[in-house]
């Protein structure tokens, strides 16, 4: 079960995007992303593994999946990102681990600096009701090494549906993978395409916002 909510939300003039989804039971984590102007404000992540162990119902995951949607929305609307501010360490993160292995692995992570890298190779834009077609180059961010078999998403967003997966695919030996796929024409709303590589524990996105048409003048 994968599922997901997309919100807009009116505050202080100005129009934050929530989005939440289920990333399914072979990686049970909750995530909600808060983009403004096209940018990722603020971020949730949390696991739902204790539902997954007792074998719990889809629709106790689907109530925990749109409580954590809500409380995101609350938020904006209590002014908690109405000033763009440092996020501080540890923000956004539920873990049964203790603070001083979360730290050890913050900082081991902050070290190694060799981590997975997602590249989109020779894209001039999207634009609804065209096709979008897409290199992606999955590497090591020290170095460069083509990463192989690398699992890659594509994904729809738009701020009048639920998030879908258009396309999915594996990295060649050259750490590459393609996609074409037409994109749909949205009467009202704006969308975007998510890239998300996957490999290991390691994951990488790109976001890219999907332009208007441009419309012939009558006559």
């Amino acid at each position: 079960m994968v599922i997901g909510f997309n919100t807009d939300v009116r505050h202080q003039g100005r129009v934050y995007h929530v989005q939440t989804e289920d990333k399914g039971l072979d990686n049970p984590v909750i995530e909600t992303l808060i983009y403004l102007g096209g940018e990722i404000l603020a971020a949730r992540r949390s696991s739902y593994a204790d539902l997954v162990s007792r074998s719990a119902a889809e629709k106790e995951i689907a109530e925990r999946i749109e409580s954590q949607h809500n409380r995101m929305i609350l938020d904006i609307k209590e002014g908690k990102y109405e000033e763009k501010q440092p996020r501080p360490f540890g923000e956004g993160i539920i873990s049964n681990k203790s603070f001083d292995e979360v730290v050890v692995e913050w900082l081991a992570s902050q070290a190694s600096g060799d981590r997975i890298s997602l590249q989109m190779v020779g894209s001039d834009g999207f634009v609804e009701g065209e096709t979008a077609r897409l290199e992606l180059l999955v590497s090591r961010s020290v170095g460069g090494a083509a990463i192989v078999g690398a699992g890659v998403k594509l994904k729809f967003i738009s701020t009048v549906g639920r998030p879908r997966t258009l396309l999915e695919g594996k990295t060649d030996a050259d750490g590459l993978v393609s996609f074409a796929c037409p994109l749909p024409v949205l009467d009202e709303g704006t969308a975007a395409l998510i890239v998300q590589a996957t490999h290991g524990a390691e994951t990488a996105e790109i976001k890219q916002i999907i332009k208007k048409p441009v419309r012939k003048a009558a006559g």
